[in-house]
């Protein structure tokens, strides 16, 4: 019948509920995980803010699209602001390369 099940033929949804929730992670040991996370967090108490502040804003609905093009849109102007100024440069250094070989000749 179709609502029977096969003998060996469990999910491995089903499988994984059997032994907990924690089965998924594999040999990952969530208190090792627990201690690295709190001495990391002891070493940098402002770094685990800032990381603790982002995270809240995220999970906060805080990243609508409106703001994330608008720090898009900045991060994309200081880049390509960088990079004209680059090049801009190295272009004037080629230049006056240029202008000091053709005055040597």
């Amino acid at each position: 019948m179709v609502g029977e099940r096969q003998a060996g033929q469990g999910s491995t949804t089903e499988q994984g509920a059997d032994r907990g929730p924690l089965a998924a992670l594999g040999g990952i040991d969530p208190n090792e995980v627990l201690t690295m996370v709190s001495d990391a967090a002891r070493a940098n108490p402002h770094a685990a803010l800032a990381g603790a502040v982002a995270v809240g804003f995220l999970l906060g609905g805080g990243l609508t699209p409106r703001l994330l093009g608008a720090a898009a849109l900045f991060t994309a102007r200081r880049y390509f602001r960088a990079t004209v100024e680059e090049t801009l440069a190295g272009l004037e250094h080629g230049l006056a390369e240029r202008m000091g070989n053709a005055g040597a000749r």
